[in-house]
């Protein structure tokens, strides 16, 4: 029995409906965008077109709306042509589509009937019915075609394999997990995107131009340059400071003029060094400051907190008091733990870290931790470790207790030995769980902020206490969420790599 002798002229209307919801969704985002008062301001030559276009429309809602309408439009091609799959496929659509449609029209009912004094707008059920009307008419016409396909469920889902039904699970279950990080994640996200696209001043009134990716080119506009060491009239050698460290010559003039200033100086030889210039040296010092305090803290937390895992995971007496002693520095909050600190690093002898190490004899006298700009980032990495190690000794705890005790015994039956059975079972099943681990220290190193801000204030700035300075104290919001957006990309990469190189995808 084919599909269309199951349905009969259901098939067609079911097809039909389809269509009009692909056409219609496409028809309604190109008229709504269009009779937005801002872009027919833009297009009378007021603003300019393409912000209008994005604060009224945005980008994600285009895409989606502009996708699922072709979409639904190759479906309904394909339920009318008896394609069983996409029968199947649109029962999950319209599902959905009742839902949403129901969820919208109650909500746009109730917001929309709601009155506001400050515009002189009374309460209206009418305005609210109004506006309901739309996506109430579409949950009822989903909710028909699904009743549809109900009916002839023995038939559409006869023949099934068990692969395919799980896979449609699968999405009805991701179906509200992705509309909520559409709304809380990925629209918010957009809309730093758009701002970092003009130069809007935080709270200011001034009118916001549309200035591309201006923003973007100062904070990443970089280059490389070989300068020669300074001599000495005297001697013709290259002139050292009293640390040793040799004297390089400035820039040349042209470049900065053109806003550049050197980043960071690279020795290449006794005479010759490269240096890295940029139009906004702080930012590239915060993006060197951020990757080296997140590089070397996270690296040393994941084996310091691997040995406490596996320390604690041994069976010993006191070991369930010891799992809640080692959480004890990760529950006192960051700017706490940050001013205990820097009480304990002052650098005079009264600072507990100096004297303990005077005392043990590693050091001659007082050390500046959080003055000497060469031990600053190392000092907030070792804070940050102290704080947060126990965090991932809990996480790879976790993967540790999931290993079952079986595989040890094989493998010292097999003669291996601790370390041999450690490379071997341990860290190839910890793997999903290191990854995991490192995937959320490195998106909390990335986007450090209170303990950089606590301890070093303007002295050395992470990517976040620029972020903060440029829209605080700067009050240029474009420049600020165009930083935002270099973090997220940045924190991108890193869990890219991670999952990449972990080959977590295959465990």
């Amino acid at each position: 029995m084919t599909t269309k002798k199951i349905f009969g002229n259901e098939i067609l209307l079911i097809s039909a409906l389809f269509a009009i919801i692909g056409l219609g969704g496409i028809t309604w985002l190109v008229i709504n965008t269009y009779l937005a008062p801002d872009v027919q301001r833009a297009l009378n030559g007021e603003q300019s077109l393409v912000l209008a276009l994005l604060d009224n429309a945005g980008i994600i809602i285009p895409i989606l709306i502009f996708g699922l309408g072709i979409r639904f439009i190759q479906m309904a091609f394909q339920i009318y042509h008896q394609k069983i799959e996409s029968i199947r496929w649109g029962q999950v659509a319209l599902l959905w589509l009742a839902i949403g449609g129901g969820i919208m029209s109650v909500l746009l009912l109730f917001t929309r009937s709601q009155a506001d004094p400050s515009a002189n707008i009374e309460f209206s059920w009418i305005r609210g019915i109004t506006a309901a009307i739309v996506p109430a008419v579409l949950a009822v016409a989903c909710a028909a075609g699904l009743w549809v396909f109900t009916r002839q469920r023995e038939f559409v889902m006869r023949d099934e394999t068990l692969a395919k039904r799980n896979v449609r699970m699968a999405w009805n279950l991701l179906m509200p997990t992705i509309a909520i990080l559409v709304v809380v994640a990925a629209r918010p996200l957009e809309k730093t995107f758009i701002t970092s696209l003009t130069d809007k001043v935080f709270a200011g009134t001034e009118a916001v131009n549309y200035i591309g990716l201006d923003n973007y080119s100062d904070l990443l506009s970089m280059r490389f340059d070989t300068v020669d060491c300074t001599l000495n009239k005297e001697t013709g050698a290259c002139r050292t400071l009293r640390n040793g460290s040799t004297v390089w010559e400035n820039l040349p003039s042209e470049l900065s003029k053109d806003g550049y200033a050197p980043v960071i100086t690279i020795p290449v030889n006794a005479t010759q060094a490269i240096v890295l210039s940029s139009t906004d040296d702080s930012f590239a010092k915060s993006v060197i400051n951020t990757l080296h305090f997140s590089v070397l803290s996270v690296a040393l937390e994941l084996l310091f907190g691997l040995f406490v895992a596996m320390v604690v995971n041994s069976k010993f007496r006191g070991r369930g008091i010891m799992r809640v002693v080692m959480l004890v520095p990760w529950a006192i909050p960051t700017v706490i733990s940050a001013r205990l600190w820097e009480v304990m690093l002052r650098d005079t002898s009264s600072g507990l870290i100096n004297k303990v190490f005077m005392d043990l004899g590693l050091l001659s006298g007082p050390q500046a931790w959080l003055s000497a700009s060469e031990l600053q980032i190392n000092t907030l990495v070792m804070v940050d470790v102290w704080k947060t190690t126990p965090f991932m000794a809990l996480l790879l705890l976790a993967g540790l207790q999931l290993i079952p005790e079986d595989l040890y015994e094989a493998a010292s039956i097999d003669g291996a030995s601790r370390i041999q059975q450690f490379f071997t079972v341990t860290l190839p099943l910890l793997r999903p769980t290191i990854a995991i681990a490192l995937v959320f220290r490195s998106l909390d190193a990335l986007r450090a902020f209170d303990v950089f801000q606590v301890l070093l204030g303007t002295q050395k700035q992470s990517m976040a206490t620029y972020n903060y300075q440029v829209l605080i104290d700067n009050q240029d919001m474009g420049r600020a969420s165009a930083v935002s957006v270099m973090i997220f990309i940045l924190i991108s990469i890193f869990t890219i790599i991670y999952v990449r190189s972990i080959k977590i995808e295959t465990v």
